[in-house]
């Protein structure tokens, strides 16, 4: 059921129809309209896989009920008079190691699933059907379970309200991975629909569908057509030119996808988490991964990261490093190995194969090697005068990073790892330009692409550049365009409208997200 077809559009009109309806005769339980919505999005799509789900729900509702029950009468017990602060601190001691315990166990039970389902059943025999949204759900229940035991927000005791968050439908095709503290209070109060609200709404979604259909449907073709398990032998300019467009396709429908989602869930009033921030707008590969992916990014950095580093045996290693190194070592060394493991684990998550964990070592190694030499660079930079905060030295790392993320496409889209740095190689030993040009004009004769594809994908690309460009100055564009007169908003609706619909008449084929597989 794809977020442009007639059954969703139903499914929302229906849904949107009876939470209204919940709104006005009982709010304080509108909230199970959106429940009963999750449920049966998941029905539809994974039918008897909602096995799954159920079966995290119920052991992350009921760890967390247990956690915090135990962390509430350990309290009360060293209320007790006449206990020392020895007894206090072992009661404390014994709480934490209980609720820890308990925590390994449903951890591991949640990523036992999913590694069977996404990793060993692949491996080993042949892939299956994944549950709808595991990868994303799993790592929610995760962040959910940890915090009610780092004692940031109450254990819901509601089963219900548990499974909404992690069953809530725009979130499942592929993500953002949610926090219960910025979702929940909107996935439980009421919520009236109003002409303003449904407006904001549909302009989110219709945007987000243009870059996803307009922009990166239209350059699909051209980028497989570049970037294959067959590409070895092409020259590098060809190779760079797919690698290019892939950055731009892979933006537009991972965001694309996300926008419409945003769309659907503010229908019932509920705001997701934000998942990108003008992305190739990004100084350092650090940076761009604060700005893309923002949910998977945080996720890792708050309960991998953080843990890993700030834990008693690491922050001694650290100690002990910067005392015979200097302080920049201990944060290099340490800090360059935590994200070899962050980036490694990214890699996996997006599956099994060889040439996922290498990208996600290529990320990791830049960004630890950027760290490590931190510190040269800027003596280059005193040494030659250059100014670190102007504007020209912006646009060239804005540049170098955005060149750093499309290189890394050769091992996003390539199956076999050889052939990924095949193509890496080709690019700097075997550039070619004439020949690569040639190849990219036989693009069009041979029924690739289309002079009115590329056309359209390049005027949505132009638009999608300029609204990035106003985000980053602290404008919205949609704002802006929100408080204009009636007939400013009218223009532009119909026109996004009518590029979306002219996109689907020159499109070779309508595709699924990215990331639905998930």
């Amino acid at each position: 059921m794809a977020f442009y077809s007639m059954a969703f559009l139903c499914f929302i009109l229906l849904f949107v129809i009876l939470h209204e309806i919940a709104g006005r005769l009982f709010p304080d339980h509108q909230w199970t309209i959106r429940l009963l919505a999750g449920v049966s999005f998941y029905l539809i799509l994974s039918g008897a896989r909602i096995v799954f789900l159920l079966a995290s729900s119920v052991t992350i509702w009921g760890g967390a009920l247990i956690i915090s029950r135990l962390a509430k009468d350990n309290k009360e017990y060293r209320k007790t008079p006449g206990l020392s602060k020895e007894e206090k601190k072992l009661s404390k001691k014994k709480c934490q190691r209980r609720q820890r315990s308990l925590i390994a166990v449903i951890i591991v039970y949640n990523l036992a699933i999913l590694a069977e389902l996404k990793y060993l059943f692949p491996v080993l025999s042949h892939p299956v059907a994944l549950p709808l949204g595991i990868s994303f759900y799993s790592l929610q229940s995760i962040s959910y379970l940890v915090d009610v035991y780092g004692e940031k927000y109450e254990a819901q005791h509601n089963f219900g309200k548990v499974l909404l968050y992690l069953c809530w439908f725009p979130q499942l095709i592929q993500g953002p991975i949610n926090r219960y503290d910025l979702i929940g209070q909107d996935l439980y109060k009421p919520y009236r629909l109003n002409a303003p609200r449904l407006r904001y709404a549909f302009y989110i979604a219709l945007f987000g569908a243009v870059k996803k259909y307009a922009i990166g449907d239209l350059l699909a073709p051209v980028v497989n057509a570049c970037l294959n398990d067959n590409s070895a032998g092409y020259p590098g300019s060809y190779l760079l030119f797919g690698a290019f467009l892939f950055a731009i396709e892979q933006y537009a429908n991972f965001s694309g996808g996300i926008d419409m989602a945003m769309g659907a869930s503010l229908l019932f009033g509920v705001k997701m988490n934000d998942n990108f921030r003008q992305p190739y707008f990004s100084t350092s590969l650090a940076e761009f991964w604060r700005r893309w992916h923002i949910s998977l990014g945080s996720f890792m950095r708050d309960y991998v990261f953080y843990p890993f580093v700030t834990s008693k045996p690491i922050s001694g290693l650290t100690k002990t490093i910067n005392r015979r190194f200097g302080n920049h070592a201990g944060r290099a060394i340490i800090g360059g190995i935590s994200n070899l493991i962050v980036f490694a684990l990214v890699g996996l998550w997006h599956g099994p194969e060889k040439h996922y964990l290498m990208w996600g070592m290529y990320n990791g190694i830049i960004i630890a090697l950027s760290d490590a030499f931190a510190p040269l660079f800027a003596t280059i930079n005193r040494t030659l005068g250059i100014c670190e905060d102007g504007k020209g030295i912006r646009c060239f790392r804005i540049a170098r990073t955005f060149m750093i993320v499309v290189f890394a496409g050769y091992f996003d889209v390539i199956g076999p790892v050889r052939t990924g740095i095949a193509c890496f190689a080709n690019t700097f030993l075997h550039f070619d330009l004439h020949q690569g040009l040639n190849m990219i004009r036989t693009l069009g004769t041979d029924g690739v692409t289309s002079v009115q594809a590329a056309v359209t994908a390049c005027i949505a690309t132009v638009l999608l550049f300029i609204n990035s460009l106003y985000k980053e100055k602290g404008i919205s564009p949609l704002e802006h365009i929100y408080d204009r007169k009636y007939y400013v908003r009218w223009i532009v609706c119909f026109s996004l409208m009518i590029m979306l619909l002219y996109s689907f008449t020159v499109s070779s084929g309508i595709r699924g997200f990215m990331y639905a597989a998930f």
